[in-house]
């Protein structure tokens, strides 16, 4: 059995690699970490004219169309750069969840635009410090309307969007709902942290 990438994956590594050593330095990175910036727009635009966020989209809906193992590569090669993008929330967590979980009308609306760059997405599942989501669910859906307290929610300030978990009046099972955090009503509230 084989486990070496394939030339079309080494390519894409090589590529990615080449890329990030030059524009995203050890540099840019302390100017995200050591000022008010959430993510660096010039990089993450840059990651989004290569293409990167639709990476492992269906081709259907404005993606690449190309598999987790090349999606593997790029994160790898992201990680070790340590780019300050919003890659984790909205590629790995929003967009997987949408395109596992989502309707037909979702995955339509909101994966071309995460392909695109056009909006970015995050999950938003933690309620208590050093719980699980298994563990207590609190924020509920009565009437149709979302309400509760979700902590430690990646890139949430700069996210057009949230997949969050919750529970239904009166059932004792969560579901995810997709939320515009950009919608009357949302509140959101930047964490001081050490990173």
């Amino acid at each position: 059995m084989n486990f070496e990438f394939s030339e079309d994956q080494l390519f894409i590594q090589q590529q990615a690699r080449d890329f990030l050593s030059q524009r995203c330095t050890i540099s840019d990175v302390r100017e995200v970490l050591e000022s008010d910036l959430n993510f660096h727009a010039q990089i993450w635009q840059q990651v989004i004219d290569l293409g990167w966020p639709a990476t492992a989209i269906p081709e259907q809906y404005g993606g690449l169309g190309l598999g987790y193992l090349e999606l593997c590569v790029l994160a790898e090669e992201m990680g070790r750069a340590l780019l300050p993008a919003p890659v984790t929330s909205s590629i790995y967590l929003a967009t997987e969840m949408i395109k596992l979980g989502g309707s037909e009308d979702q995955k339509q609306q909101y994966l071309p635009k995460l392909a695109a760059g056009d909006i970015t997405g995050t999950l938003a599942i933690t309620e208590l410090e050093g719980a699980s989501l298994q563990d207590v669910t609190h924020t509920v859906v009565r009437d149709g309307k979302l309400s509760g307290k979700k902590l430690a929610v990646a890139d949430a300030a700069t996210a057009d969007f949230a997949i969050i978990s919750a529970t239904e009046t009166g059932q004792d099972h969560y579901q995810f709902y997709l939320v515009d955090l950009n919608a009357t009503g949302v509140q959101r509230r930047t964490l001081e942290s050490v990173d």
